[in-house]
C-alpha cells in the first residue's frame, strides 16, 4: 500500500525533479573539473610549442654571431652558458641533454627549456626560460570561467527537469496503453498496436517501431512454418518410395527384383539422410554464436551432386555438364550445398525437354543454364522445395540468388558468394 502511494505521477514526478537537482550538481563539478583539466593542458601545450620555436630562433641568432643571454620576446629568454642561467632553474635541469618543465615560483609560473645545438661542429647547450604568468589564465578569469559553465549546466540540467515535470502525465499514460495492449495480444502478432496520432511523435515512432517487429515476427513465423511444410512434404517422396519398396519386396524373390528395390530403399534413405542432415547443420549455423570456419566448396564435392542427378538427366536424354574455374569459400555445410544445388539441377532437368544443362563455378559464383521455356514456361517453377527453400537457404547464407531468362532460350540460376565469409 505504502509502496503505491510513492509510486504515482505526483510522487515519481517530484523523484523526478530531485534526481535532475542532483544531476545538474554533479555534471556542472564534472563539467568544472573537464574545463580546468583542458584548459591547464591547454596552456601547457601552447608554452611548450611556444619555447620550441623561440629556440630555432635563439639557435639561428647564436650561430649568426650572437654570445650570451639574449631577449627573444619580452617574456623569453636565451643562454647559451650555464652559469648565466637565472639561480631559480634547478641545477639538475641544467644537467639534462633536452628537458621541458614549468616551475611555480613566487614570482609566477615559469616554462624552462634545456636543449643543445651545433656550432662550428661543436655542441653548445641552450637554455630558454619563458616567463609565462603575464599571458595565462588568471586566477579571477578561471574562477569567472568556472561560474560561467557551472551555471549553464545547471540550468539546462533544471529546465530539461522542468520540462520532463510538465510532461511526465502526458508520457506515461501513452506507455502504460501501450503496455496494455502489448499484454491482450501476446499470443496476436498480426494485430497492429494503435497509437493515437495526439501523443507524443516518439510513442507514435515506437509504436511503429513495434508493429514492424511484430510484422517481421509474423512472418518469419510464417516462413518457419512455410519451412517445415516443405521439409514434410519432400521427406514424404522418399519414404513413398521406401514403403512401395518394401510392398514389393513381398511379391517376388528373384534376386535382380530384390536388388532393384533394395537400392530405392538405400536411395531414398541416403535422400532423407540428406534432408536431416541439411536441416540439422542448419540449426547449428543459426544458433551457434561464434564465428562458423570457412571451407573451400571443391569440384569433387560439385561433381558428387552432379553425379546424383545424371541419371535423371539420361532419362530426359539431356547433357549435363560441369565446368570449374575456381574455389568459392562458404560456410555451409555439404548437406546444405546438396540440397541447394540439387533442387537447382533438377529444375533445370525437368525445364529441359531437349538440349544440356550446364553448371559452371568460380571464385565467387556458380551458375546452372538450361534450355527449357524460360520464366514464362510451365515447368519452369520448381520441383520439391524447389525455388522457394533455395531463395530461404542463400537468404540465410547472406547468398544472393537470382533467377533470370537467358538471351537465346532457357532459364540461368546463379548463387553469387561474399567476396569474404560472413564471421
Amino acid at each position: 500500500m505504502i509502496r503505491r502511494r510513492f509510486s504515482n505521477v505526483r510522487t515519481m514526478t517530484a523523484r523526478l525533479l530531485l534526481v535532475f537537482g542532483a544531476l545538474a550538481i554533479a555534471i556542472s563539478m564534472a563539467m568544472v573539473a573537464l574545463f580546468n583539466t583542458a584548459l591547464h593542458w591547454g596552456e601547457d601545450a601552447v608554452n611548450e610549442r611556444s619555447l620550441m620555436m623561440s629556440k630555432e630562433v635563439a639557435v639561428a641568432r647564436y650561430l649568426t654571431g650572437a654570445s650570451g643571454p639574449i631577449e627573444i620576446d619580452r617574456i623569453t629568454y636565451a643562454y647559451d652558458n650555464p652559469a648565466d642561467v637565472p639561480g631559480f632553474v634547478p641545477k639538475h635541469l641544467l644537467k639534462e641533454h633536452f628537458a621541458i618543465e614549468e616551475l611555480h615560483l613566487e614570482l609566477g609560473s615559469v616554462y624552462v627549456l634545456v636543449t643543445e645545438f651545433q656550432k662550428h661542429g661543436t655542441t653548445q647547450p641552450l637554455v630558454l626560460v619563458a616567463e609565462t604568468e603575464s599571458v595565462e589564465v588568471t586566477d579571477r578569469e578561471t574562477v569567472l570561467l568556472n561560474l560561467m559553465i557551472a551555471s549553464a549546466a545547471a540550468g539546462i540540467m533544471m529546465i530539461v527537469g522542468v520540462v520532463v515535470y510538465l510532461l511526465s502525465v502526458r508520457l506515461i499514460q501513452p506507455v502504460k496503453e501501450l503496455g496494455d495492449q502489448l499484454a491482450n495480444l501476446k499470443n496476436d502478432t498480426r494485430t497492429p498496436l494503435y497509437m493515437a496520432d495526439s501523443a507524443a511523435q516518439e510513442f507514435v515512432q515506437l509504436t511503429e517501431a513495434f508493429n514492424q517487429h511484430r510484422e517481421e515476427l509474423d512472418t518469419l513465423i510464417r516462413r518457419e512454418q512455410a519451412f517445415a511444410r516443405y521439409a514434410s512434404h519432400e521427406l514424404r517422396t522418399p519414404l513413398t518410395i521406401v514403403r512401395g519398396a518394401a510392398n514389393l519386396l513381398g511379391h517376388s524373390t528373384k534376386p535382380e527384383f530384390v536388388d532393384r528395390q533394395r537400392q530405392r530403399i538405400l536411395g531414398a534413405t541416403e535422400e532423407m539422410q540428406t534432408m536431416v542432415d541439411a536441416l540439422l547443420s542448419l540449426v547449428r549455423y543459426e544458433k551457434s554464436e561464434q564465428s562458423v570456419e570457412p571451407r573451400p566448396l571443391s569440384a569433387d564435392e560439385l561433381q558428387g551432386i552432379v553425379d546424383l542427378e545424371q541419371s535423371a538427366a539420361d532419362n530426359k536424354e539431356v547433357g549435363l555438364t560441369l565446368a570449374v574455374s575456381g574455389t568459392p569459400q562458404i560456410e555451409a555445410e555439404p548437406a546444405v550445398v546438396k540440397m541447394i544445388i540439387g533442387n537447382l539441377l533438377r529444375n533445370a532437368i525437368a525445364a529441359t525437354g531437349k538440349g544440356e544443362v550446364r553448371v559452371t563455378m568460380d571464385d565467387r559464383s556458380l551458375t546452372i543454364l538450361d534450355q527449357g521455356p524460360g520464366l514464362d514456361g510451365i515447368e519452369c517453377g520448381g520441383h520439391g522445395l524447389g525455388l522457394l527453400i533455395v531463395e530461404d537457404l542463400c537468404q540465410r547464407y547472406r547468398w544472393k540468388f537470382e533467377l533470370k531468362n537467358r538471351d537465346t532460350q532457357g532459364c540461368v540460376a546463379r548463387i553469387l558468394f561474399p567476396s569474404s565469409p560472413i564471421v
